[in-house]
């Protein structure tokens, strides 16, 4: 099969509805022209025909379903994605943040960290504030379920396709151009990140945690799974904490008795407090 093989509009067509009614996921907003080329990936990996092949491997193999999110998965992981995302996190919650932590320190769990660009965009900003706003203590966990991409986020070293996003300021301050064209992170901001990997859905959680960045993950799961997600972040944070997806990512449904919208159009959420007589 040539690598632009044609597809049947009903075979893909069969593949979509699978995927919708198995994992809730909608295949049909997505480009036509990009489904087809990513899910000609996934047959030539598995060595596959066509599609109704790869509808019967659904069937036998679910763990095909991860791998074929992980194609459809646009590689646009940069520094400071969304930057509006980012200016909210650190002119609107981390002052609050800091007003009711007094000495405490401060916990962010980044869950789906990847390779760390998101993972230090989140540590840069801490450091500029604890410059700015007054020393103050912070730990950012961060987990993955991929080993390669863990280990990656460890060295710290990135393509400048990833940094087109940085504030200048930043990149001045906190990167070191290498030999090979690449960049090269401070120590001291990868110091200040604990990496492991771990799968948030079975990992045992961290605990007392007053934000959790989780974006453009939780669109992967079935709306099942997706209510137990938000239910043990719901158990990680403190009261009052919060948690940030991704732009495509709501919470509704039951999970809405656990978070209310902080800044909705940033998708940033705030536990519920739950008042007991």
């Amino acid at each position: 099969m040539s690598s632009e093989a044609p597809i049947l509009d009903s075979s893909l067509g069969l593949v979509i509805k699978k995927v919708s009614c198995q994992r809730r996921i909608d295949l049909s907003q997505y480009n036509a022209n990009f489904v087809r080329r990513r899910l000609n990936v996934r047959l030539r990996a598995k060595g596959l025909k066509d599609y109704l092949q790869y509808t019967s491997l659904l069937d036998k193999d679910p763990t095909e379903y991860n791998a074929l999110f992980q194609s459809l998965s646009i590689n646009v992981t940069e520094f400071f994605r969304n930057k509006d995302v980012f200016d909210a996190f650190y002119n609107q919650i981390l002052p609050k943040l800091l007003r009711a932590s007094r000495q405490d320190e401060i916990k962010i769990w980044s869950a789906g960290c990847a390779t760390g660009e998101e993972t230090y965009s989140i540590a840069m900003l801490l450091n500029q504030a604890s410059e700015s706003y007054g020393r103050f203590k912070f730990k950012i966990m961060a987990t993955d379920v991929s080993n390669k991409a863990v280990e990656t986020a460890k060295k710290g070293t990135y393509a400048y396709s990833s940094l087109k996003s940085m504030p200048e300021k930043f990149l001045t301050k906190y990167f070191q151009q290498v030999s090979d064209g690449n960049y090269q992170l401070d120590k001291k901001i990868i110091d200040s990140v604990i990496f492991n990997v771990g799968d948030i859905l079975t990992t045992l959680t961290p605990r007392s945690l007053d934000v959790i960045f989780c974006r453009n993950i939780v669109i992967y799961f079935d709306r099942k799974t997706q209510e137990q997600l938000f239910a043990r972040f719901a158990f990680s944070l403190k009261p009052s904490g919060y948690l940030i997806l991704g732009k495509t990512e709501m919470i509704k449904d039951s999970a809405a008795s656990l978070f209310e919208p902080e800044m909705p159009r940033e998708r940033i959420y705030r536990k519920r407090i739950r008042i007991t007589n």
